[in-house]
This record gives C-alpha cells, structure tokens and sequence, in this order.
C-alpha cells in the first residue's frame, strides 16, 4: 500500500501526519491522532478536554467544502455504521481540520 498522508490543521498548527490505514475508521485515526508523539517526543496536538467555559469537548475531523468555501464536520458514525475517510471522499494530500465540539455534561 502506497503512504497516505493528511495535512491537519489545529488552532494555528499545521501537520503533514502520515495515516496507516486510511481505511481505518474516523474514531480510530482520532484516537491515533491525540496520542501521536512528533520527533521532539511531545505530542502533536494539544487536546484540552474543556473547553473556557468548563464544559466538556469531544474532536472531529472537518473538511472545506469547495463549493460553499465552509467546514464541514466528517462525523465518525451515522447510525450504526463507523465513517471512514473514503466515505467522505478524502484523498491523499487534502487538508483536514480539527474542530472541538462541546457537549453538553
């Protein structure tokens, strides 16, 4: 299998990650992804897990829509079926984002 490569972007960080299996489910490259550790031996990403105002936060994945220049959020499951990469037509090389959601506790 030929390497698959994400640039994801966070606050005002942006990262070319490799992604192992890009066939993986969405919840599966997130957990990945919050405990990748960089050459410096840190992790990649900072994860708060509240936000300012105390309320819990949960991270999706988001893509730029080109036709309405928004983000749209790539949720993980709809219904029962686990999401994928594919299923939202991300490729090699596009540009994720990483948005914080909070939730209601």
């Amino acid at each position: 299998m030929e390497d698959f490569f994400l640039d994801i972007v966070y606050k005002d960080k942006r990262v070319k990650f490799r992604v192992v299996n890009p066939h993986a489910p969405l919840s599966t490259l997130m957990n990945n992804l919050r405990h990748a550790i960089g050459k410096d031996g840190r992790l990649i990403f900072d994860f708060p897990s509240i936000d300012q105002t105390g309320a819990p936060l949960d991270y999706f994945f988001g893509k730029e829509d080109p036709i309405i220049n928004e983000i749209r959020v790539l949720r993980p499951r709809i219904g029962k079926a686990d999401q994928t990469l594919a299923d939202y037509n991300v490729n090699n090389g596009d540009t994720i984002f990483l948005i914080p959601d909070p939730f209601p506790g």
